[in-house]
């Protein structure tokens, strides 16, 4: 149960209030994760302690982390920050709010997918928030006014901090909500402001590890990691330069591919002198649009601040009134002992806790569950590019059907008429009529279902190519626009999805591909984006943008209520838009559009820090031209996470056909247990451009399930070595050993224990790159 410093009040439907100690303390959490905060009379809420899975619970009387920061920062054109060079942190608005309340509720017993949840209001006057000469030390958070509660403070601002914490989970997800008695502007305001508990487990900013993701068309998941202070977080001599530093280390997505230039998730590894890690904290900001997050450091400590959008880099601001209050984007964040694995196993176990919460709430726990076990072929990748025809479909749609793939996906190009307008005329999205020859495209999925499939098609439906009848006949306000004119990029107009006409629209065209061609499956791709956003109807481009974000979002739950059996797959160039605001709703992530095996090899091991397991749709495109080591290294990828196949399998024989069936019959074998497994790297960080990487799945806590271990081999030395437990052994899978003839080129691996609990693999030829899966033994 959780822990709280004061006994709660009458319970009430709304929960209970909780009131801070003789020191203005009190903690919250769901058991596993703690959370400890200080509120004052003089200063801001703070977070001053947090602990999690095999850490010491944290206590009001514990030790307090010193130099915590507000929990919330807003940024206003009137204050901004009483530190010139920190625009997103030190804000006089958040310095200036008071305590008024905080309150909790508790899940029904034996409920394990309704949260704990936390409610921590403050409030300001407007007459504190008005501007003021900088003050220094101490001195920036005192003021004047420092009324309590909105009983004395009639004209201000109400600021409510919520956290919410799955059972059994070691993390939270937090957002904020800002309310005003009279108009005011808002530029910035943090979803998540953590203060690090750095004093209570004797760590410092010295000995801190970064993790963070690069991500690029086709090279996405490129994780590093290093000290804190060889990145921007230089030691600025503390001792004889005093306060907080004006350095960070920040990322950030500016338009609506989140993923596209970096990931919204980060790990930092608290260590003590010897730099073992003594616990790991992982973030990720939950948004399918523009986002902000950075590390600082505090005097002493470090904080991470997480952010939507905000006006220094996204050109966003919002008027909040009476009538029109403002909620951020939301952040989960995990903490446990232990290195990054750790905190990325809680972030794991975090977002299956989001992803059932909203198959619930959205009615399709039943379609959730049945989905976790789809194998879908998709004729794009390596294979058809875009260009459907009868005669090429048919021997995909038999060869599909030979491995035992569960859906046949047609990719882009089914509703071209005009042989090659595929990128400039989408927006109708009506079946080609000549492509398909008599039967058409009706016909052609009624074949699929012959053969013992569904149906799958590619849709872009944010879309309208510029020489698309569409274009004339929807309403500019259906569109981005900005400076009066629509807002074209590659030759595509983009929906605004705050426009009943392009809601209207791309329901009606959901609908009807499922009433009349029976789809079962949709790839939703998104190659296009608006950049900053649209000034229609909007203060601003970047509120346009954020509302426009959540306009489609609620545009996909109600999809997900109304056709609940319909499986969706997310797509944006690949992983461009690979966010928890999209991946809670949809069920499968297209990882790359990289073509490359030895590339996606890379792609795939980096992606359990990012992506679940049982979302990762990594491409399997084996083809009959590859030798045995190739085609093993390609369909590799995919066993552990979700196998999304390609390639043309009807130019396959026998052998070759019969790998591929393996691999899909370890897939399913997986996707038994999948669920009670995590993300699991025994040779470390995978590096992108390293010549050996492993990655695999190992079994929770309190799992009895096996764990996996896939292992590449693209150059380099013959052999790699990494730690793994003495009761524990390798057992290869994949290759089938029991059917050598499915590939028999492949030369054997071999497998040796060391006395200093390292293990040695060593490939079988060091001619060609070659991989292999493991099953781990108990």
């Amino acid at each position: 149960m959780p822990a709280f410093s004061t006994p709660p009040a009458c319970p009430s439907p709304d929960g209970h209030r909780i009131v801070p100690d003789d020191q203005g303390r009190f903690v919250w959490g769901n058991g596993v994760i703690s959370l400890a905060f200080e509120a004052t009379a003089d200063h801001p809420v703070s977070m001053i302690g947090m602990s999690g899975q095999g850490m010491t619970p944290t206590s009001p009387d514990g030790v307090a982390q010193r130099d915590a920061k507000p929990i919330v920062e807003i940024s206003t054109p009137i204050t901004g920050s009483n530190d010139n060079r920190l625009e997103l942190a030190e804000t006089l608005a958040g310095q200036q709010l008071r305590f008024d309340h905080a309150r909790a509720t508790t899940p029904p017993r034996h409920d394990d997918m309704t949260p704990y949840r936390l409610e921590i209001t403050q409030t300001a006057s407007f007459d504190a928030l008005q501007p003021h000469g900088r003050t220094f030390g101490d001195e920036a958070t005192e003021h004047t006014d420092s009324s309590p509660c909105p009983a004395q403070c009639p004209s201000g601002i109400t600021v409510t901090s919520v956290f919410e914490a799955y059972p059994g989970v070691s993390a939270a997800r937090t957002y904020t909500r800002i309310s005003a008695d009279a108009p005011f502007i808002v530029e910035a305001i943090s979803s998540c402001n953590l203060t690090l508990p750095m004093d209570a487990n004797d760590c410092d900013t010295e000995h801190a590890t970064i993790l963070w993701a690069d991500s690029a068309w086709a090279v996405e998941n490129d994780w590093h990691a290093a000290p804190l202070r060889d990145t921007t977080l230089r030691d600025r001599s503390f001792a004889i330069n005093p306060g907080i530093s004006s350095s960070v280390f920040a990322r950030r997505s500016t338009s609506t591919w989140s993923t596209g230039t970096s990931q919204p998730d980060g790990v930092l590894e608290l260590a003590r002198l010897d730099r073992k890690p003594v616990c790991s904290v992982m973030w990720q900001i939950e948004h399918n649009g523009a986002w902000t997050w950075e590390i600082g450091e505090n005097f002493p400590g470090l904080r991470v601040a997480a952010f939507g959008p905000e006006y220094r880099d996204h050109q966003w601001w919002t008027t909040v009134d009476p009538e029109h209050p403002f909620e951020t984007v939301p952040v989960s964040f995990a903490i446990a002992a232990g290195d990054w694995q750790q905190a990325n196993a809680e972030m794991t176990f975090q977002r299956r806790a989001l992803r059932r919460a909203k198959a619930i709430e959205l009615g399709r726990s039943n379609e959730f569950t049945h989905m976790q076990h789809t194998v879908v072929y998709n004729d794009y990748m390596n294979t058809l590019f875009g260009d459907p025809r009868l005669d090429k479909e048919l021997p995909l749609i038999d060869g599909a059907a030979k491995v035992g793939a569960d859906v046949f996906c047609i990719d882009a190009g089914w509703y071209d008429s005009t042989d090659g307008g595929w990128w400039n005329m989408v927006g109708e999205w009506q079946a080609s009529d000549n492509r398909f020859g008599d039967m058409g495209l009706a016909g052609l999925a009624e074949t699929i279902r012959v053969r013992g499939m569904g149906l799958g098609l590619w849709l872009e439906p944010e879309v309208v190519g510029i020489g698309s009848p569409l274009a004339s006949s929807l309403p500019d306000e259906a569109f981005f626009m900005r400076h009066g004119v629509r807002v074209s990029d590659s030759g595509r107009y983009l929906l605004d999805f705050r426009s009943p006409a392009a809601r209207d629209h791309v329901t009606r065209t959901v609908d009807r591909l499922i009433d009349e061609f029976g789809v079962v499956f949709f790839k939703f791709d998104y190659n296009t984006i608006p950049g900053v956003g649209t000034e229609l109807n909007a203060s601003s481009a970047g509120e346009g943008l954020l509302d426009h974000c959540r306009a489609y979002l609620d545009w996909l739950d109600d999809l997900r209520r109304r056709h609940p059996d319909v499986m969706i797959e997310n797509c944006a160039s690949g992983a461009m838009r690979a966010d928890y605001a999209q991946l809670s709703r949809l069920d499968m992530q297209s990882t790359s559009d990289q073509c490359d095996p030895l590339v996606y090899a890379a792609i795939a091991a980096g992606a359990g820090l990012t992506i679940l397991p049982e979302q990762q749709g990594n491409w399997g495109y084996a083809q009959q031209e590859m030798d045995d080591e190739t085609a093993i290294l390609t369909l590799a990828a995919g066993i552990l996470g979700r196998l999304y196949l390609s390639g043309f399998l009807d130019r396959m024989d026998d052998n070759r056909l019969a790998l591929v069936r393996d691999a899909i019959a370890l897939h399913r074998t997986v996707l038994q247990s999948q669920q009670s497994l995590v993300p699991w790297w025994p040779a470390g960080l995978p590096d992108f451009n390293g010549d050996w990487l492993v990655a695999g799945l190992r079994p929770a806590a309190n799992s009895n399930d096996d764990g996996y271990l896939t292992v590449w081999r693209r150059s380099g030395d013959a052999s790699c070595s990494f730690a793994l437990p003495d009761h524990v052994g390798l057992e290869q899978v994949f290759p089938n050993p029991d059917a050598p003839e499915h590939a028999p080129s492949a030369k054997p691996w071999s497998f040796t224990r060391g006395d200093d609990g390292m293990v040695t693999l060593t490939a079988g030829t060091t001619d060609v790159p070659s991989a292999r899966i493991f099953r781990i033994t108990r």
